[in-house]
This record gives structure tokens, C-alpha cells and sequence, in this order.
């Protein structure tokens, strides 16, 4: 049976439902149309980490309908924060090619709580607030009731890309490890693109149209939400379901499959711009981040400290 041989292992809000898409246009390579199954990671918590975790005969269902692909992808994004993913990763297969996407930590957090906001994982009425209270959330207090990515909750966690980045590198080398900082993606989206293409060893002259994919995404159907809500239904884990459910079912064909993954996003979801970061919150944002951004600039060799200055607007 087909196995995935490449993973884009995060950070969220960084690129990588985008980069998912573009290199499942490619015909070197396969993406499953079910995206995060998060078959590793067992230290991740929350009721959408258990969905594949320990089901590897479900979880290689998602490439049923591979055939001459030379690389197949996984896309999950709480790979990179798992502090037990990687290891999994290499004992599934030490030759895995590993895909890593950041972007300034301060915007990342700020996009992720929006996320949240949508997806019902998160209940604070505003950024300040959910940051404030993550202390308590480590003691596992005043975690929301229908959350589902609870290891999500504790941002700034997430956003400690340094020693993330460095565990991947020391545990497959840092030649099997390909970093793309979101900076690339907004000035020249085919560039990056090409280098992930030589990265795979797959054709870096196909060409394709390159959109803006996953922009940022408010509920339509809020009150249907709401309903699913105090009914105690979590909306992204019921999406999940049906994602799954038609991602491993033998009776839908690919083409099928797609088609009622985006009928599902499109009837669910509108796009709006989200609203901007309180400045005071910004600035103590980046100077918490500045000394983790310098960590990360030397790892890489790379000056990211534009990410922390009060006139970056990432």
C-alpha cells in the first residue's frame, strides 16, 4: 500500500494550506484531499488529534488513489509544536522529506486566535484576553467545552519556532529539512514554489496558477453554528467527519471527493479581512518574541528581527 514519503509538518496560519494545494496540482506528486489527519504526534491534545491516532489501515486509506506519484504528502500542522511527532515521523520513515513554514510569530498568533474564533475552539471575546488567560489554560483551567486542538490554546507554545525547528533538523539532518519563511511567499510565490519542487526531486519546470488560497474566513452560517454549539456539537469536528468519512469511503471517487470538500468550505464559510491588533498588544508582543526571533535568525542565518519592530506589518 502507498505510504506518504514527505510531510509539511506547520506552523498554522503560515502558509501551508496553500502550499497543500499547489503541490496536489502537481503530477509528481499526490496530497490526499483530506488535509491534518494527524496520524502522529502522540502528545498532541484534543478530540481532533484522535481521529487517525493509532488507525494506520484508515490513515493509508487516504492514498488509496495514488499510482505513479513519485512523492506523497501530508499536510498536518501541529506536527512542528508535537514534541514527539518527529521521532514518529522517522520511525515511519527515516528518509521523509520535512516541509516547515513560519512567518512572524506575532502575526501568526493573532490569525490563529481569529481561527480559533471560527472554528469554536476558542470562547475569549477578544486577543488580549485569550493571551491572558493561557497560564491558567496550562493548569487546565478555563479550557472551552467543545475545544478541539486544546495543545493550540497555549500560544505562545506554538509560536516557539527555534527549538521546533531544531528538533526536526537534528533528528533527520538538516538536508531533509526545507524552511520557508511566509516573507518568500508574499514576494514571489513561484519562486518558493520551485524550490520545493527541487527539494521533492520532482519536475521544478511544471507550472501552475498560484492564487491566494485560505484567506482569512469568518462563519456564514453563524446561527447554525450557535446551534450546533449549545447543542454540544463542535462544527469543525463534525466537518471533520464528513471529511473523513468521504476521504476513506471506497464509494467516492476523487474527483467526488473534492468536490464535496470545497461544496462544504464554500456553504460553511465567507471571507473577510480580519480585524487589526491592538497596537498595545502588538508591541508587547514583539518584545516578548524578540529574543525567540534572534534564536530563530541565527539557527537559520537569516535576519527575521523585522518581525519585532514596531513598524513590521507582516
Amino acid at each position: 500500500m502507498k505510504r506518504p514519503n514527505f510531510f509539511i509538518v506547520g506552523a498554522p496560519k503560515c502558509g501551508t494550506t496553500a502550499m497543500h494545494e499547489y503541490l496536489a496540482m502537481h503530477p509528481d506528486i499526490f496530497m490526499p484531499t483530506y488535509k491534518e489527519p494527524h496520524f502522529f504526534g502522540s502528545d498532541l491534545r484534543g478530540p481532533r488529534f484522535k481521529r487517525f491516532r493509532n488507525q494506520e489501515d484508515k490513515y493509508l486509506r487516504l492514498y488509496r488513489d495514488a499510482t505513479h506519484e513519485k512523492r506523497l504528502g501530508e499536510s498536518s500542522v501541529w506536527y512542528l509544536s508535537s514534541q514527539k511527532a518527529a521521532e514518529e515521523i522517522k520511525a515511519w520513515d527515516a528518509d521523509a522529506r520535512i516541509i516547515i513554514m513560519l512567518r512572524s510569530p506575532v502575526e501568526m498568533l493573532h490569525s490563529l486566535y481569529y481561527q480559533f474564533r471560527f472554528t469554536g475552539n476558542e470562547t475569549m471575546p477578544t486577543f488580549k484576553q485569550a493571551l491572558d488567560i493561557e497560564a491558567a489554560r496550562r493548569e487546565g483551567r478555563d479550557i472551552p467545552k467543545l475545544s478541539h486542538t486544546i495543545h493550540g490554546l497555549f500560544y505562545r507554545n506554538i509560536a516557539s519556532f527555534t527549538e521546533q525547528v531544531k528538533r526536526y533538523q537534528e533528528t533527520f539532518g538538516p538536508e531533509q529539512v526545507h524552511v520557508i519563511v511566509h516573507d518568500d511567499m508574499k514576494a514571489d510565490v513561484y519562486d518558493v514554489y520551485r524550490k520545493v519542487l527541487v527539494f521533492l526531486g520532482v519536475d521544478e519546470t511544471f507550472e501552475t496558477d498560484l492564487s491566494v488560497i485560505n484567506a482569512n474566513r469568518e462563519v456564514r452560517m453563524g446561527v447554525f453554528q450557535k446551534m450546533l454549539m449549545s447543542a454540544g456539537i463542535s462544527p469543525l469536528l463534525l466537518k471533520d467527519a464528513f471529511n473523513e468519512w468521504t476521504a476513506t469511503s471506497r464509494f467516492f471517487p476523487p474527483a467526488l471527493r473534492q468536490a464535496l470538500l470545497a461544496g462544504t468550505m464554500k456553504a460553511y464559510t465567507r471571507h473577510e479581512k480580519r480585524p487589526p491588533m491592538d497596537a498595545a498588544v502588538r508591541r508587547q508582543l514583539q518584545h516578548e518574541f524578540m529574543p525567540e526571533v534572534e534564536r530563530l535568525s541565527a539557527l537559520l542565518d537569516r535576519d527575521l528581527t523585522h518581525w519585532c519592530r514596531d513598524d513590521s506589518m507582516n
